[in-house]
């Protein structure tokens, strides 16, 4: 097995995307902060659910800050209960996509974006994680 055309094709994305693994750290950082508020939003859910003996209703879970599962120039995590998730996708073109509530293997929407950092990205996180909650939360 000769590796030299796949060495040769990683120089040449590599060159394409010079600058990229900068940019790609601050979006990362801009990610870990709202992944940071949207961890404190749940478990804040999660210890009101378990206080008013709603223990059931606690299956939330955070995900990590990982790369973007479609574009190599995103970072993103996920909010999921069950079927259901959301998805947040930082962007090196300085916003934020917001994704869902939907069900995993059915299309992902609504979407929509603001800006990577600041008061109305973590506004519209915290009102899609409620979106999220009472959604995965029907009976």
């Amino acid at each position: 097995m000769d590796t030299q055309r796949l060495e040769q094709l990683a120089c040449e994305l590599a060159a394409r995307d010079a600058g990229l693994s900068a940019a790609l750290q601050d979006v990362r950082a801009a990610a870990e902060h709202l992944r940071g508020r949207a961890h404190a939003l749940v478990e804040a859910f999660k210890q009101a659910a378990r206080d008013s003996d709603a223990p059931h209703l606690a299956h939330l879970e955070v995900g990590p800050v990982e790369p973007d599962d479609k574009h190599v120039d995103c970072i993103q995590f996920r909010v999921a209960r069950g079927r259901w998730e959301v998805v947040c996708v930082g962007k090196t073109k300085g916003e934020v996509t917001l994704v869902g509530p939907f069900r995993r293997g059915k299309p992902e929407k609504p979407c929509a974006d603001y800006p990577l950092r600041g008061a109305e990205v973590e506004r519209a996180l915290e009102e899609l994680l409620l979106r999220l909650i009472r959604a995965a939360s029907e009976r």
